[in-house]
């Protein structure tokens, strides 16, 4: 029965047949399978979580920035031109990390940095996760002034970045 819409009961009449779109009488269910998290890719690595403030480990699988066929079958892994490119990685974060507003990558050679004392030991759990001596560090510009700093390893067995987000000093 259409209710109280009387432009559902007009149809009805006119046409003898009860509307397609009438309400269900019980709770339906989702329509949709669930989301799956392959934890192989989502998971940070142990050497990352526990991590005290303000540093924070991250995971960015690579197929979010379409490297993940660049990566794994045309570029040797003793090149740093193996990590995404600065727009690669300004999509991996937006994709990844949900940054409020926009935000612009560049990339910094790991040498030039001058990491404080309580940053070194940090900076050897991310080598630890990836590829052995291969880091990679982009200062990432959020907005107007706030910039931060990604030091990321590849994993390339399970075909992502991990790394810890440093505030910038």
């Amino acid at each position: 029965m259409p209710g109280d819409n009387p432009t559902l009961q007009a149809a009805e009449e006119a046409t003898g047949q009860a509307p397609l779109n009438a309400q269900p009488s019980s709770p339906q269910p989702p329509q949709h399978g669930p989301v799956v998290s392959d934890p192989t890719v989502d998971t940070v690595p142990p050497a990352l979580q526990n991590l005290h403030a303000p540093f924070q480990g991250f995971v960015l699988g690579l197929d979010s920035a379409d490297t993940r066929t660049k990566n794994s079958n045309t570029i040797p892994k003793t090149q740093s031109s193996e990590y995404p490119t600065d727009s690669e990685f300004e999509n991996l974060v937006k994709a990844g990390l949900k940054p409020e507003g926009p935000v612009r990558a560049e990339t910094i050679r790991p040498q030039d940095v001058k990491w404080p004392a309580d940053y070194r030991e940090i900076i050897k759990s991310v080598e630890t996760v990836g590829e052995p001596n291969n880091l990679q560090v982009y200062k990432v510009v959020q907005g107007v002034g706030k910039a931060e700093l990604f030091a990321v390893s590849l994993d390339l067995v399970n075909e992502r970045l991990v790394g810890v987000r440093f505030p910038e000093q």
